[in-house]
């Protein structure tokens, strides 16, 4: 059965034909995105699997509980009754939990590639952003692994990442055919007009590459490629009675891409649809470079940015760069390195301005992902306020930042406008 897949930056999302109509599966707490990031746990080695009898017997309590519920207190408007599909994902997800908590040795990998060639359990989603918060000393977290497959690394992180996509896409291939009862040998899987990165179509090529190997290796026998503004085309043309040009646009997490392309009941049942696609165009941007561009220009001055040394020079605006861009993995190896560490503990000595310590504390606590999350947050609520007070109490007791919405709109602008450029180009 062909499955396709939206392996985004953000997000992933799976969905199957059924009965003429695409399906969505659910592939975490019962809901059908899979937020795109992985958590290699220290200390647990090969848990045992999940018992299909115990699973059974296990939804069925949840379902009957469900009903109880339902029946005592009657259905409100936001209660929302889960379905067998979405019950078998919620139970799945705590049998791994507990099997997981029980198979905890006092072993440590030493690098992201001893954990990922281990039989160390991986955590997924929601739940891995929240295992790594809770205890960053715990293991290796990685976010967004799509946004590294088209840059500049090395053969040793292509093998990394290799197998990061692998695990991905073998937990999404492995909980589809659970709980939907099927097998997955055939898969379409979206692709960007151009991947993140600085090497243009070799990084294209290089990204394909690694999706593709990892996808075989996982089980898919056949597997496609469909540029991801088109594929959004083929969804809004099933609702569509008379032919139409139609400008898509695909806003990512991590990349954002147009086509311009002819639809409707005249072309949908063509064999190549290669002649429809009038045009297309892409941009290495998306909604994480909007988070980290806020966090650098309105969250970045409350931790040293803009201060000056005791020598009158500025603090190099490279730190605070790296801070923020939790997408780039170099910046990411350059910030956490010892280098740095001793070079930000010995600008702290050379500052009067108390705020770089923040700094300071953002890179040894291993807070990159919570303050990108509160870039995000911040600007997600100042799409419907006209300021915030931004809470980053994780890094100080009662610590608040102020932005602003004519702060965010100046942060994004050069972004903004690199939008705009884009769908004209594509017109």
């Amino acid at each position: 059965m062909f499955a396709g897949l939206d392996f985004g930056t953000s997000n992933c999302s799976i969905g199957i034909i059924n009965n003429n109509e695409p399906v969505l599966v659910p592939l975490e707490d019962g809901e059908t995105r899979l937020s795109s990031c992985l958590f290699l746990e220290h200390g647990v080695i090969k848990p045992e699997e999940v018992s299909l009898q115990e699973l059974s017997k296990r939804v069925r309590a949840e379902k009957s509980a469900q009903t109880q519920r339902i029946n005592s207190r009657g259905k409100s408007q936001n209660q929302r009754v889960l379905n067998d599909d979405e019950l078998v994902n919620i139970v799945r997800k705590q049998l791994r939990k507990e099997n997981r908590e029980n198979a905890k040795t006092t072993q440590k990998a030493q690098s992201v590639m001893q954990a990922l060639q281990s039989n160390s359990e991986v955590i997924f989603g929601k739940e891995a952003e929240l295992a790594h918060i809770s205890d960053p000393e715990n293991g290796f977290y990685i976010k967004s692994p799509k946004s590294f497959l088209g840059a500049n690394i090395s053969d040793a992180q292509q093998l990394v990442f290799t197998t990061v996509v692998e695990k991905m896409l073998a937990f999404i291939k492995q909980e589809t055919e659970y709980v939907k009862g099927i097998e997955l040998d055939q898969v379409v899987i979206g692709r960007p007009v151009n991947f993140h990165g600085l090497q243009g179509n070799d990084g294209n090529v290089q990204a394909l590459q690694i999706i593709d190997k990892a996808a075989k290796k996982v089980g898919f026998k056949d597997i496609e490629f469909l540029m991801e503004p088109v594929a959004a085309a083929y969804d809004y043309e099933r609702q569509l009675r008379t032919d139409r040009v139609v400008l898509i646009l695909d806003l990512g997490g991590g990349t954002t891409d147009c086509s311009m392309i002819k639809l409707g009941p005249s072309h949908i049942n063509l064999q190549s649809r290669e002649n429809c696609i009038l045009s297309y165009s892409g941009k290495r941007l998306g909604g994480i470079d909007l988070d980290n561009k806020l966090a650098l220009m309105s969250i970045m001055p409350h931790f040293g940015k803009n201060a000056a040394l005791t020598n009158g020079l500025p603090i190099p605006i490279t730190l605070f760069s790296q801070a923020v861009n939790i997408n780039d993995v170099r910046a990411q190896q350059e910030f956490s390195s010892h280098r740095t560490g001793n070079e930000l503990a010995k600008f702290c000595k050379m500052t009067k301005d108390k705020r770089l310590e923040r700094l300071k504390q953002l890179r040894d606590r291993k807070l990159g992902l919570r303050l990108n999350q509160s870039a995000e947050m911040a600007k997600i609520h100042l799409s419907g306020n006209q300021k915030i007070d931004l809470p980053l109490d994780y890094i100080e007791d009662d610590f608040f930042v102020h932005i602003s919405r004519e702060e965010l709109s100046e942060a994004i602008k050069d972004e903004l406008r690199q939008f705009e450029l884009l769908t004209c180009f594509s017109i």
